[in-house]
């Protein structure tokens, strides 16, 4: 495990404030909720180069709260951009949902006592019904036919203090991952890292 540098300057207030960002909002509102907020988190991640192979992750830890977002190409777990054509894509997909809704994506320290209490999943591809019809798709998909999807997860920790490190298994239920790129904020400050296959463990303190 790689220990990563940490900054100590990290204020309760930008956490809310960026945990807002990663669509806390629409977990108020439930597993199908959505919020202004996701519709901006989305533009600002789209904007970025989409690019095969890798991936971004967000992490905010407030108090017992954990929030984790994954922004991806499609590519990277579907092997495709586009609606699925023939029943093989379709078994796919549906496989890829149900891998991105369990609960093994991510393991965190056993003395923390993490467990997930929320997730949601925006895709149009695999979730078309997880956008309002007030939002603007245009950010979702391209005229290239790109993709993006983005999951989000809740955990509420019992002992918050007592986690050291969050194992990303991304890597081992979808091959076409590379590389994510991870910006995670702590209260003991922010942490920044790029997380491969052979390298996927993020050191918290």
């Amino acid at each position: 495990m790689t220990k990563f540098a940490v900054q100590p300057r990290c204020l309760r207030l930008a956490m809310l404030a960026i945990a807002a960002l990663l669509g806390t909002s629409a977990f108020a509102h439930g597993n199908d909720g959505h919020s202004h907020d996701q519709a901006k988190t989305d533009s600002r991640h789209n904007d970025a180069a989409h690019v095969h192979g890798q991936g971004e992750l967000e992490i905010v830890q407030d108090g017992n709260g954990l929030f984790i977002s994954l922004y991806s190409p499609l590519e990277n777990v579907l092997g495709f951009e586009r609606e699925p054509r023939t029943d093989a894509e379709r078994v796919k997909a549906r496989r890829v949902v149900s891998l991105l809704k369990a609960n093994g994506l991510f393991a965190f320290s056993p003395e923390a006592q993490c467990k997930r209490t929320g997730h949601k999943l925006y895709s149009e591809i695999l979730n078309p019904h997880s956008h309002g019809p007030a939002d603007d798709h245009q950010h979702h998909d391209d005229a290239n036919g790109h993709s993006d999807f983005r999951a989000s997860y809740e955990f509420e920790c019992e002992q918050p203090a007592k986690l050291k490190v969050i194992d990303v298994r991304v890597f081992r239920q979808f091959s076409g991952f590379e590389k994510i790129e991870v910006q995670a904020l702590f209260p003991k400050g922010q942490i920044g890292a790029s997380l491969t296959p052979k390298q996927s463990t993020l050191v918290v303190q």
